[in-house]
């Protein structure tokens, strides 16, 4: 009996942003901050997500705040609310989606007033 052939089938690109993070987000979301340096921080520590504008967004914990700043981040905004994104990091340069989202940086503020009233 002849061999049937068949086509193998082609794998698609991966059409998620490369800013949002694989990483599972049950307890908290992952940072990557400038040079690489990943910052884990926990959802009980988190007071509010506030959408700055379309461009930035604030993550407000009890200890300072993460900014993310780009494009069109209502994405992140819309998944981190309801704590469903894992975590964020800069858009990727050969990312197929930088048109509708892009990470340009992430920078961690600590909160001076939390730090003092540690010691």
């Amino acid at each position: 009996m002849p061999q049937l052939k068949t086509k193998e089938p082609k794998l698609k690109a991966d059409p998620r942003p490369t800013c949002l993070s694989d990483e599972a987000g049950s307890s908290g979301l992952t940072f990557q901050l400038k040079g690489g340096t990943k910052m884990f921080a926990l959802h009980s520590f988190l007071m509010r997500i506030e959408m700055m504008s379309e461009n930035e967004i604030c993550f407000h914990y009890t200890y300072g705040a993460v900014r993310v700043i780009g494009r069109k981040l209502e994405l992140i905004y819309t998944l981190a609310v309801p704590h469903v994104l894992g975590g964020v990091r800069p858009t990727a340069p050969e990312d197929p989606c930088r048109a509708e989202i892009e990470v340009r940086e992430i920078v961690f503020e600590s909160n001076p007033n939390e730090i003092a009233s540690l010691d």
